[in-house]
């Protein structure tokens, strides 16, 4: 870290990885067999804050699709913790017709979202929905108009954002 003048901004601490407090990171790396790999994972999903990067060296997790992989003589695994989105959310929009309101719900496997919103007469699919960290987006079509949302998870219950319409 000295020799990369990184320093002042790493920590590197040795000790259980099942037992560490590691809260705090914004990075996490992992060198572990897999076993220890699907056992820390609660821990990562749990304690870290969303947005948080793992970064797995040669074994990744069982069922979370990496955000990236890379690979130089060895496999690395990028994931971003993800917020928790799923469940059943209000969706409060400026639209050019006016103010609106959807029952909105999500269902997630880890940064894999999908959803929509129930209104009168049916269902309007989210399009392009995506979760990185705390940043969420997604498309809704409703009666030709395209509304494109971007926003931030705001803790457990609350989502704020922009949307932008268009044809």
């Amino acid at each position: 870290a000295e020799k990369a003048g990184v320093a002042d901004r790493v920590t590197f601490r040795q000790g259980d990885v099942l037992k560490a407090d590691f809260r705090d990171a914004t990075v996490v790396t992992l060198y572990l067999l897999p076993v220890l790999v699907e056992r820390v994972k609660p821990r990562i999903l749990a304690e870290l804050k969303p947005g948080t990067r793992v970064v797995a060296h040669d074994y990744g997790f069982s069922d979370w699709k990496p955000d990236r992989r890379v690979l130089i003589s060895k496999t690395f695994y990028l994931y971003i913790v993800p917020a928790q989105v799923s469940g059943r959310w209000r969706l409060q929009a400026s639209l050019p017709g006016g103010e609106r309101e959807y029952d909105f719900e999500l269902e997630q496997h880890y940064q894999e979202i999908r959803g929509g919103a129930r209104v009168a007469g049916g269902y309007l699919p989210a399009f392009e929905a995506s979760l990185e960290g705390d940043r969420i987006a997604f498309v809704m079509v409703e009666d030709g108009t395209s509304h494109r949302f971007e926003g931030r998870v705001r803790g457990r219950f609350e989502i704020e954002g922009e949307v932008r319409s268009g044809t």
